[in-house]
């Protein structure tokens, strides 16, 4: 469960990125997050995992406030959370396999277990037989699999997306939705960050609409 209660964050030069955010989404749910760039979508994301903190008001994951956690417990909510990053962050100069098995490896998991479990999230996104091939040489779409295969190798609990499609024609952009479906169907809470109003549209899907950093609508889902 995610759950933001009067949530604000103000960066160093004054200026809000979110003001009094409130909205909870269930465990085994899935939502989008809407809104023109710089609206705080990717602001907003960035506080589920800790990777920033709240001017005010409170964060809870699965009941959990996080400004009560201390930093050394951290690691442990972020294992249950898998981040689709806008601009893949991966390691061109790896292998799919390395790329995918690096959560993994920072964790101290056995070789053996590293190796079924990075199997397991390649074969979920369609990539089992690209283990060897280094990123250079993989299309963009396969790049944001490999992205989604790294973020799916803890087995986590929740799942973010910040733009995942942005660079993607609409034949693909529309596979890579489709597996976020996949994955929500068998119970991981989904949050997806996008600005595609028109592929939006296609999916029956609560959608939370942000705009200078406030919500400024609750979009229940499209029968």
């Amino acid at each position: 469960m995610i759950e933001f209660a009067n949530v604000s964050r103000r960066y160093a030069n004054g200026q809000f990125g979110l003001q009094d955010i409130s909205f909870r989404l269930p465990a085994g749910r899935m939502a989008f997050l809407t809104g023109h760039s710089g609206a705080g979508k990717s602001t907003l994301l960035r506080l589920i995992p800790a990777l920033d903190r709240p001017t005010s008001g409170k964060v809870l994951i699965g009941g959990y406030d996080l400004n009560r956690m201390g930093r050394h417990q951290y690691p442990k909510l972020r294992r249950q959370i898998g981040v689709v990053f806008q601009d893949h962050h991966l390691l061109a100069d790896r292998l799919v396999f390395d790329n995918v098995a690096l959560p993994l490896q920072v964790s101290g998991y056995l070789p053996g277990d590293i190796r079924r479990r990075v199997d397991a999230a390649l074969d979920k996104v369609g990539l089992l037989g690209r283990q060897r091939a280094r990123i250079e040489e993989l299309s963009g779409g396969e790049q944001q699999r490999v992205n989604i295969a790294r973020a799916l190798v803890n087995r986590p609990r929740i799942l973010l997306a910040d733009e995942p499609t942005g660079n993607l024609d609409p034949d693909l952009s529309r596979d890579i939705f489709d597996r976020f479906f996949e994955f929500h169907a068998v119970g991981v809470t989904v949050l997806i960050a996008s600005h595609d109003v028109e592929l939006l549209k296609q999916y029956p899907v609560p959608r939370i609409a942000l705009n200078q950093g406030r919500i400024s609508a609750f979009e229940e889902a499209e029968s």
